[in-house]
């Protein structure tokens, strides 16, 4: 990954974008946060779900409910999911 210093942090998007390439570029600017800019990608986009706290959580509270028997087997789900004909009332 490649420094690029910004001079102006007016600078559109657009520039700094082209600028940024395939493999990303680390911005630097006097006096301001240093910021990363990258192409997202399947590795990077599950890098961050997995660290994401909600998911973690809801994975926690999902195991739980299975550690408890609270849970339904594969098949069950399918039986849930197969197609019956809608019935019809004669009345």
């Amino acid at each position: 990954m490649t420094i690029h210093r910004l001079k102006d942090l007016q600078t559109p998007i657009g520039d700094v974008l082209k600028v940024v390439g395939p493999d990303g570029v680390l911005l630097e600017s006097n006096g301001n946060p240093e910021f990363a800019l990258m192409p997202l990608d399947d590795d990077l986009i599950d890098f961050l779900i997995e660290r994401n706290p909600r998911l973690i959580e809801e994975c926690r509270q999902i195991q739980q409910r299975m550690d408890a028997g609270q849970f339904r087997s594969h098949d069950e789900v399918k039986k849930l999911f197969q197609f019956s004909p809608p019935h019809t009332d004669k009345s």
